[in-house]
């Protein structure tokens, strides 16, 4: 018969696997590109044994907004914050994957340089237009274009309130053209503009342009929350002659948009060509009011939309079949690309379930889809300086269902990956609103984001705190594990009926009492305890009257299974 006998037998690869460093600068601005490049050692030998062809795997951090993976390297184009960069790749030939790291160390300028927006080669001001400024306090009206007829000369007068402020005159080029560039003081100053030729000696005005202005521009995004026009509560539809926007993009593709150039309302009742929402306007007034300058603002929000449907078409950016396109198109077409300095962005209640495309809950993939789109809006508006997010209601419009914890931790902790971004809480709003707020619960928005935009936009210096406590770490006190500190980015206030809002893997009601000083919070547990995480608040089970709040009065940011060091330092 057949007989048979397993032999162990080693097998020795002869091919090796790649030997690599990885080289770049060990410093980084976060602006200028740099290089990472991995530099192999034993390229020669894998080659002559045919295994030369190398594949590159690279784990790009969060911190990095614009990156290229070229062949052989990767390229880093911008950073969004400071800090210590760890940068992997894995490297295979066809055998076992080879991993490195490096670590860039990455310093952001304190600011960036203003950028220039391209004028057109056809440009014109168009009545009721909106200038933004830029970092001098000036914007720039563009006058360009062709003339049809001859002329000795064109020249372009600048009118402020009414009053002659400039002269400039210009020959003709050989193809007929002209371009103006006269720059706009910031301000409470209407312009006008008068554009002519000089004909046999005489001025011939050919237009004139009235009601333009000068000052900053902002966007809001998100959705009904963002968008605050979904309420029975009627309000006067007040406008302003300083608080422009820009309207929406005409239904039928086919049709030439009109001058779009408004003077918006909160909630459009009469064909109004644009709204800005109850906060959006109450905001705007109140920076019109303390700043004494113009404010433009479009509001693209959508209700009931969840983050991934507001994500950008690469191939295709003012798609106006998607929410982001309309948003650009509108910006575009006012040109103001290079004028929006900050983002207010409510949005998540539609993210708390399981309704996304990924599969999964949307606080798995919140991070990614803000993170990509947050870069959209720094690719197309690169002069935006801040974003303004607000953590969303407890179990928001009833679809949280104990899901939306996560969702806000991970809206809690999308700061940590910029250098210029604030998290606004809204559980301490009052009025309050379970899905859509009152009116004067919107109200509390504006004035939520004011002290926030003064500081960051007008050079104002808080003397207190102005933005919700945000936990910076959690851990045990001492080895006995009775006792957990949480440490607060500011002073908090405790109350005993506070302890039953503390979850130690998720379970309540393990804590005794709570102490404490500065901001520093600790929580004397009933007994040791073995727990990996904490949770401040389930959104299935909290009250309003028993919230966490800073020294500031501001209500703390809610968070969800934060873990907690084995001791603290």
């Amino acid at each position: 018969g057949v007989k048979t006998i397993d032999i162990p037998v080693t097998i020795r690869e002869e091919i090796p696997d790649p030997v690599f460093t990885l080289k770049a600068p060990a410093r980084w601005d976060g602006r200028e590109t740099i290089e990472v490049v991995p530099e192999i050692v034993n390229l020669a030998v894998m080659r002559g044994k045919g295994a030369g062809e190398l594949k590159y795997d690279w784990t790009i951090p969060p911190m990095v907004e614009f990156w290229e993976v070229q062949p052989g390297k990767l390229i880093l184009k911008r950073a969004r914050n400071s800090g210590d960069l760890i940068v992997k790749v894995a490297v295979s030939n066809g055998g076992q994957l080879v991993t490195q790291e490096m670590k860039i160390v990455v310093k952001e300028p304190a600011k960036d340089a203003w950028v220039q927006r391209v004028p057109e080669k056809e440009e014109k001001p168009v009545e009721g237009q909106f200038y933004a400024r830029d970092d001098a306090n000036e914007g720039t009206l563009y006058y360009h274009g062709i003339l049809e007829q001859p002329a000795e000369s064109v020249f372009l007068k600048l009118y402020a309130d009414e009053k002659l402020v400039r002269t400039e005159s210009q020959k003709l080029t050989a193809e007929n053209g002209y371009a103006f560039a006269v720059k706009l003081k910031a301000g409470l100053i209407q312009y006008r503009v008068e554009f002519g030729a000089v004909v046999g000696g005489k001025e011939i005005v050919g237009q004139t342009v009235k009601n333009l202005v000068c000052g900053d521009a902002y966007l809001i995004e998100g959705q009904s929350n963002a968008l605050a026009t979904d309420t029975g509560e009627k309000s006067p539809a007040e406008t302003s002659e300083w608080i422009r926007s820009y309207g929406r993009a005409p239904s039928n593709p086919n049709e030439k948009p009109s001058n779009l150039w408004c003077s918006p309302v909160w909630k459009a009742a009469k064909g109004e060509k644009a709204e800005l929402g109850w906060w959006g306007m109450e905001l705007a007034k109140r920076l019109l009011a303390s700043q004494k300058v113009p404010i433009f603002m479009i509001n693209g929000a959508v209700g009931g939309t969840r983050i991934d449907q507001h994500q950008r078409n690469a191939e295709s950016p003012t798609d106006l079949k998607t929410i982001y396109g309309r948003m650009l198109w509108r910006v575009e077409q006012a040109r103001l690309t290079h004028g929006i300095r900050a983002v207010f962005w409510h949005q998540g209640e539609a993210d708390q379930g399981l309704d996304g495309p990924d599969g999964g809950y949307g606080s798995e993939f919140y991070h990614e889809y803000f993170l990509r789109m947050s870069a959209d809006w720094k690719r197309d508006f690169p002069n935006v300086r801040h974003y303004y997010l607000f953590q969303i209601w407890p179990n928001a419009c009833s679809q949280g269902g104990g899901h939306g914890d996560r969702l806000r931790e991970v809206q809690r902790t999308l700061p940590r990956f910029y250098s210029n971004m604030d998290i606004v809480p809204t559980l301490g709003i009052k009025p309050p609103g379970g899905c859509h707020y009152p009116l004067i619960g919107w109200t509390e928005f504006a004035k939520l984001l004011q002290p926030l935009i003064e500081r960051d936009f007008y050079g104002q210096v808080p003397v207190k705190s102005i933005t919700g406590p945000n936990l910076q770490r959690a851990a045990f006190a001492n080895g006995s594990k009775d006792t957990i500190v949480l440490e607060f980015d500011q002073p908090v206030v405790w109350a005993d009926a506070l302890a039953g809002q503390f979850y130690l893997d998720g379970e309540k009601n393990l804590v005794a009492s709570g102490s404490v000083q500065g901001n520093v919070l600790t929580l004397k547990l009933k007994a040791a305890s073995v727990a990996k995480t904490v949770t401040y608040l389930k959104e299935l089970q909290w009250s309003q009257d028993t919230l966490l709040v800073g020294a500031n009065g501001i209500a703390a940011l809610t968070f969800c299974e934060v873990p907690i060091e084995v001791r603290w330092r």
